[in-house]
């Protein structure tokens, strides 16, 4: 207690100020205390405090107190206090500045179609041992390379999961089934047969939700009609089924007129002949010559003037030319049918590689090799180039897709949507500026393209993490304006949020625009495929007679013809028939006749002259003549029964009938061609959806022709 006593006086003692002044001294700053002497002084000239627990004396002399005070062995130099009264400032503490995190930089890993194979093999793998958990996890992954490599489809691995959906479907597992299909559309959205085997599987495990199974169905058949590589295909079966219900409606119309007015023709060819020859005899020879195309196997098309030339002279004014503009139409059939293939053709040609290389999918490496090849050649195009630059960047060959993103510039300058791609291979390529240089470009080239402002927005942002704070709120405010304009050109980049910072994939940081179909359509266009169906089609029109257009504009030539020569009948003096009885009513067998007669002599004399005949010979023309009408409108039935509107042709109704007859012959073509003309690589619509529309076209329209032509027949009657 003595000790704490002494040691409060001693205090008290230093604490005493020497002078007056010293009381306003203010605290020493770093240059006002220093220590004399060496730089480093003697620990050992320093003497402890009693508040140092670090000096104090050991607990054995801490029993017994010093009364003597500790002199203080430290000198303190104090400079004199300013003239001016104005304190001193602390200097501030320094600051410290936190380091940036680096910045990782962009990502483009290279992926190749193996890498995709593999993970199927993995995923079949898991299935066959009955590893869910490892089937799920393979199936993720698929689904997240599909994303990062940007394939738009995999059409291979979906029809994979279709066809073991349809096991599982077997299997009686409907949720299972359902799961993978789930996938298989999941990996190709554009895939329309994937589309229809869930619409389908819908169906089966739901048969009363049916709002749910036609809005797939909807959806399946918006994909077909999107798609190229489906709509193509399809359009070209519409079309060939088009052209051969034509080519059947000219050959009913010309067969009915022919069978109506052949006696006729047959009639007036027997006034070349002398009178020692009979009518049979020269019927059978007229016969003959009409079968002569047909014998020399010269076509269809020649057969069909010869009959239509024949009968043209005995046929009415609307029967005539509805059968020449068939006629001609059909005698040009060889060039429609050229260009539908040329214009619907899209397997093999330069834009199916295009397809491919803009999807990215498994068969894109195909499709590269060849535009590869062309472009040693110097003949590839640039939406070639484009396509080909732009598939190697998603799949990591950035050096590649740099040389040939050039060579294509080198085509075209200018390309909003191929400047947009470039700047992004730049920028995987860490050339910052160039991509910057390139996205600039593109939004001055194309002002309403979102993917360049975003693109840019986006490398602003970046650039801003690596600037000092006074220059990181000016790159910050670029970054926002370009992500603004580009989110009010798009509305759905609001709701896009870039990768994350530790893997800034390439592929998902910045925007690759779509190119649209209509800028590398015009490569599907195929004139060797084109010439190639003209011949063959020219071939059966006209057998072995000239082809060529020369050829084949003749014969639409000579249809348009022979119904001029048909408007000549009266003048020829060309008998008809009579509407009564239907016996020829011909001017040089009956001189008595008019020139506009329109009965033969003896229906003149029985239903003209009933005074002058005798009521037999009436009752027995009567007869006769209901026979004819009879057996008339019989035939008439059975042709509309055979083909209908044939029926309606018969009766003097050509339009109708020949209207009936295309729609009757569409509908046939499309059940005997429902297989299709051309094959697409992972399927077209399924039958159900060609066979159900073409059988009620067919059951609908054979029904309806036959009810009006009885309907006719009675009115007649």
């Amino acid at each position: 207690m003595l000790r704490s006593f002494l040691g409060l006086c001693c205090s008290f003692v230093l604490l005493v100020p020497a002078r007056a002044p010293a009381l306003t001294q203010d605290a020493p700053t770093r240059i006002q205390e220093t220590y004399l002497g060496d730089p480093e002084p003697d620990p050992s000239s320093f003497q402890a405090s009693d508040d140092d627990p670090e000096t104090d004396p050991p607990a054995e002399e801490a029993d017994e107190p010093d009364p003597r005070p500790r002199p203080d062995t430290r000198r303190r130099v104090i400079a004199p206090p300013p003239k001016a009264a104005a304190p001193v400032a602390p200097e501030p503490p320094p600051v410290v500045v936190a380091p940036r995190p680096a910045l990782t930089p962009v990502l483009a890993p290279k992926v190749t179609d193996a890498d995709l194979l593999a993970l199927w093999e993995k995923w079949k793998a898991a299935r066959s041992r009955n590893d869910t958990a490892s089937a799920e996890a393979a199936q993720k992954e698929l689904l997240t390379l599909r994303e990062e490599v940007l394939a738009s489809d995999l059409e291979p691995l979906s029809m994979g999961f279709v066809r073991e959906a349809e096991v599982r479907r077997r299997a009686g597992d409907l949720t299972g089934a359902l799961a993978l299909l789930d996938v298989g559309v999941s990996l190709s959205p554009g895939l329309p047969a994937a589309r229809f085997a869930r619409a389908e599987m819908y169906v089966v495990e739901d048969p009363l939700n049916v709002s749910r199974a036609l809005g797939e169905w909807k959806d399946a058949l918006v994909t077909l009609a999107k798609d190229a590589r489906y709509r193509r295909p399809a359009l070209t079966d519409l079309g060939a089924v088009a052209l051969a219900a034509w080519a059947a409606t000219a050959v009913a119309v010309v067969a009915v007129l022919f069978l109506r007015r052949i006696r006729y023709a047959l009639h007036d060819f027997h006034h070349v002949f002398p009178r020692a020859v009979t009518r049979w005899q020269s019927g059978l020879l007229g016969l003959l010559l009409l079968a002569l195309p047909a014998v020399l196997g010269v076509g269809l098309m020649p057969q069909l003037l010869l009959l239509f030339a024949v009968s043209a002279l005995y046929v009415g004014r609307a029967e005539r030319w509805v059968a020449a503009a068939l006629l001609v139409g059909l005698g040009l059939m060889p060039l429609a049918a050229g260009a539908l293939a040329r214009f619907t053709v899209f397997a093999g040609t330069p834009a199916e590689d295009v397809y491919l290389l803009e999807r990215g999918g498994l068969s894109a490496e195909g499709a590269a090799a060849r535009v590869r090849a062309r472009a040693g050649a110097r003949t590839a195009r640039f939406q070639e180039l484009g396509a080909l630059a732009f598939y190697e960047s998603r799949r990591g060959l950035l050096e590649e897709a740099r040389a040939d993103f050039k060579a294509a510039s080198a085509l075209r300058e200018g390309d909003a949507r191929m400047l947009t791609r470039f700047g992004n291979a730049l920028l995987g390529l860490g050339d910052v500026d160039g991509a910057v240089l390139l996205y600039t470009q593109a939004s001055k080239a194309d002002p309403s393209m979102a993917a360049p402002h975003y693109n840019l927005g986006q490398v602003y942002r970046r650039r801003a993490r690596l600037l000092p704070d006074d220059q990181l709120g000016p790159e910050l405010d670029r970054s926002t304006s370009a992500v603004a304009t580009a989110q009010s050109l798009d509305g759905s980049l609001i709701a896009r949020s870039p990768p994350p910072e530790d893997r800034p994939l390439l592929n998902l940081l910045l925007l690759s625009p779509q190119v649209p179909e209509r800028d590398w359509m015009a490569l599907a266009d195929d004139a060797q495929e084109g010439a190639r169906v003209e011949a063959q089609v020219g071939r059966w029109l006209l057998g072995g007679m000239p082809q060529g257009p020369v050829g084949w504009g003749l014969t639409a030539v000579l249809a348009a013809l022979v119904a001029l020569w048909g408007e000549a009948a009266w003048r020829m003096k060309a008998s008809r028939g009579c509407e009564r009885c239907g016996h020829a009513v011909c001017q040089r067998c009956d001189k008595d006749l008019g020139v506009g007669s329109a009965m033969c002599g003896q229906c003149v004399h029985v239903y003209a002259r009933k005074s002058q005949v005798p009521k037999e010979f009436r009752s027995r023309k009567q007869l006769e003549v209901e026979r004819h009408q009879a057996w008339t409108k019989r035939v008439t039935y059975a042709l509309g029964g055979l083909v209908s509107g044939a029926g309606h042709v018969g009766t003097g109704l050509p339009v109708r009938g020949a209207l009936y007859a295309f729609v009757f012959s569409f509908a046939v073509a499309a059940l005997v061609l429902h297989r299709g003309l051309v094959r697409t690589p992972y399927g077209d619509a399924p039958l159900y959806l060609k066979l159900v529309p073409a059988g009620a076209m067919l059951f609908f329209v054979y029904l309806l022709t036959l009810r009006g032509l009885r309907r006719h027949q009675r009115g007649e009657a």
